[in-house]
């Protein structure tokens, strides 16, 4: 059996605190437990959107924060006898998807494909999915046969109302979400371990339901607990830290209204998909500078929701076992909880027929236009946020603006 490691967090578009996050990173780990083989973390708002949009360079700071987190994360749980390296990150605007293992695991690997599809305002990254397929080398498996992990991380549309738009996403990312081998597009940055492996990558331009493989769909899928916004005596109902379980104000009696588990019953959203029962407070939208470990202090503007889930196709003729799903503390640099599931899977490859839900939609033909188109948007966005609302860009465009006076006064003088 591997060992598998799941987390996403919503950044809130600000550097991760690597000595806040890592000792409670592996929090959902069974008592005893080692480091996992494979770490895979989805993150929503990595970066302001000037960065996000941009990418490459400007994501490095952010990105390299949660390496050293996880690396930090695993030196603390080992005791300093086992490590984690990265392997593989993939960027959609706001969303990335990023994936360590043990050097053990690593080797195993032999081929990467990767996807992304955006649902935000002209197809942009500011809300979509991006995804990463590996296929890992079996102990037991023939030569060619691999172990096909689909990680998928995703950021759904916001507020208490949209609920509709939250499941159109979920159609549009299943419809769009190719996976393609070798992906050096600007839309999807990479920083990628050399592979020890040579093997030939499978086809390419499957979905996210493809035969053959696990798939995990996880991030700030943003279900709440309401259909509207709160009134401002809401607020005073609001979930407490010290209530008991069978009082109005514990936690658990918001999970009878919660969107993403009514949406899922009435078979309009992530179709298919399962999650192990929730037995943790909702991870959404604390008060970054006065909520802790001691007491909860709730955004009054927001209903308290469970907005970061993380989710798995179930398999029937392969072992899946999930085993710890919970969230993390609250950290100081963001309004959300970190959400992590620990889970099981038989290191034997799936097999391709007989044993998948069927995808709920097909492939938009035209998916790669789609992107492309996209992605154009996103750089004349970013390029513009950067410029706007940058100390960087601000000093460029007070040069640029600075020569073009220049010019001006100077055509104008020898022009007399």
């Amino acid at each position: 059996m591997f060992e598998l490691y799941l987390l996403t967090f919503n950044c809130a578009r600000t550097l991760v605190d690597p000595q806040a996050l890592a000792p409670s990173f592996f929090d959902a780990l069974p008592k005893g437990a080692p480091v996992p083989d494979l770490v895979a973390i989805s993150l929503q708002e990595i970066a302001p959107i000037a960065y996000s949009f941009l990418g490459g360079t400007y994501l490095k700071p952010y990105f390299d924060r949660l390496t050293t987190a996880v690396q930090l994360a695993s030196d603390l749980h080992s005791h300093g006898s086992q490590r984690l390296e990265h392997i593989a990150t993939r960027s959609l605007g706001m969303t990335a998807l990023m994936i360590f293992a043990k050097p053990s695991f690593t080797q195993s690997v032999q081929w990467i494909q990767s996807a992304g599809a955006g649902v935000g305002f002209s197809n942009m990254g500011n809300k979509g999915a991006v995804a990463m397929r590996i296929g890992v080398t079996c102990p037991t498996s023939a030569a060619g046969e691999t172990l096909n992990l689909s990680f998928a991380a995703a950021h759904l549309a916001p507020s208490e109302k949209n609920v509709d738009a939250r499941n159109k996403d979920w159609e549009n990312i299943v419809r769009n979400l190719v996976f393609v081998n070798h992906d050096d597009s600007a839309y999807s940055s990479s920083e990628e371990a050399p592979l020890l492996s040579s093997s030939k990558a499978p086809s390419e331009h499957d979905g996210l339901f493809a035969p053959g493989s696990h798939v995990f769909f996880f991030g700030d899928l943003n279900y709440r607990t309401h259909d509207s916004s709160p009134d401002e005596h809401a607020h005073e109902s609001y979930p407490s830290m010290w209530a008991a379980e069978s009082s109005p104000k514990h936690y658990s009696q918001l999970l009878s209204r919660d969107q993403l588990t009514r949406e899922k019953e009435a078979n309009r959203t992530l179709h298919g998909l399962e999650e192990l029962p929730i037995t943790f407070p909702p991870t959404y939208k604390y008060s970054t500078s006065r909520s802790s470990d001691d007491e909860w202090q709730w955004a009054k503007h927001r209903y308290p929701s469970w907005c970061d889930r993380i989710l798995y196709l179930p398999s029937y003729t392969s072992k899946l076992e999930p085993q710890m799903y919970t969230a993390l503390p609250v950290q100081q640099t963001s309004d959300h909880r970190p959400v992590a599931l620990s889970l099981r899977v038989e290191d034997n490859p799936l097999p391709a027929a007989g044993s998948r839900v069927d995808s709920p939609f097909s492939l938009n033909p035209k998916w790669k236009a789609r992107r492309d188109a996209a992605r154009r948007w996103e750089v004349m966005v970013g390029a513009s946020s950067y410029v706007i609302l940058t100390k960087k860009g601000n000093a460029m465009l007070v040069a640029f603006i600075g020569v073009l006076l220049g010019g001006w006064w100077l055509t104008a003088v020898y022009s007399r």
